[in-house]
């Protein structure tokens, strides 16, 4: 399928310094908003106990909350899940973590009879275990980016290697603050779409890696940005394709998928359009620079037999 025309020849090598310079200012302020802001951790990563709670007539949440934590002394979020229907108010309690969950059923049943309510899901984690999960996500992620960093150090050089890795930290780093700066909790869910995005990306990079090469090896004496240049351009179409496909699926999980699944194809939207902008604008020029200031001899050599 060719959306773009075989002979398209998009000058890239010019681009490259616009894109850095929009990268770069995207990443500073997405570290800015991370440190000065922070991340929100959800229940997974510092326990606490979550109620799904249906009741069977309209509810006033600022009462609910008020009710809530006065007699449990403690801060309450209360937030009320879209319905079908306003005879009914579904809604979402979040609290510290607590022991003995049959506290609320107690204070349910006295406010609105046995009756007046469905509990449809408890989820509860203690603080110990909300660290381990947030220690084993910091570790999954920090062990990818290095097992990747091998693997394409040893599928390529050091240089293609350093350009991807710069690349999926680029797009991790920038999905982060923006869920930073909208106050997205970071769950379980994210995590695991956070190293889709990882995988995405990277996949990418490589399906473009392995054009340049091959160019470099065939046009050995020509410029090694005019040879990126065109890899770029003869990429194009794959590229194009293959993040339009994906991203329309996401989206379509995004509308239909249910409210568990949209903090994860939201990540996914975020990732795809970042993943595939980095891998052009990212990935590529960073290793293109290193490769022309800093030669490998064996590459040289390779080429020059």
């Amino acid at each position: 399928m060719q959306l773009f025309k075989s002979n398209i020849n998009i000058m890239f090598n010019q681009l490259f310094k616009y894109g850095a310079f929009i990268s770069i200012i995207l990443v500073i302020c997405s570290i800015c908003i991370i440190i000065f802001k922070g991340l929100i951790p959800s229940i997974d990563f510092q326990g606490g106990t979550t109620y799904d709670v249906t009741f069977n007539q309209n509810i006033n949440l600022s009462e609910l909350r008020s009710l809530m934590e006065t007699q449990l002394n403690q801060k309450i979020e209360v937030v009320e899940i879209q319905n079908t229907t306003q005879l009914h108010s579904n809604i979402l309690m979040k609290m510290k973590f607590i022991e003995d969950e049959g506290e609320i059923n107690k204070i349910l049943i006295n406010q609105f009879g046995k009756e007046g309510f469905n509990i449809n899901q408890i989820i509860s984690i203690g603080p110990k275990i909300g660290d381990e999960s947030k220690t084993n996500a910091q570790y999954a992620i920090v062990l990818s980016l290095i097992l990747i960093g091998f693997y394409v150090t040893f599928r390529f050089d050091r240089y293609y290697a350093i350009g991807s890795l710069a690349a999926l930290m680029h797009d991790v780093l920038i999905t982060l603050g923006i869920f930073s700066f909208f106050n997205i909790e970071i769950s379980i869910t994210i995590i695991a779409a956070l190293l889709t995005i990882v995988g995405y990306s990277l996949n990418d990079t490589i399906v473009i890696y392995d054009r340049i090469r091959e160019n470099f090896i065939k046009l050995y004496d020509s410029d090694k940005s005019m040879v990126v240049n065109r890899s770029l351009n003869e990429t194009l179409n794959r590229t194009f394709i293959t993040s339009f496909t994906t991203l329309v699926v996401v989206i379509i999980l995004f509308f239909y998928g249910g409210d568990v699944l949209i903090p994860f194809s939201t990540t996914l939207i975020i990732g795809i359009l970042i993943g595939t902008y980095s891998s052009i604008f990212i990935a590529s020029p960073i290793m293109l620079y290193l490769e022309t200031k800093y030669p490998i001899p064996e590459t040289n050599i390779s080429e020059d037999e």
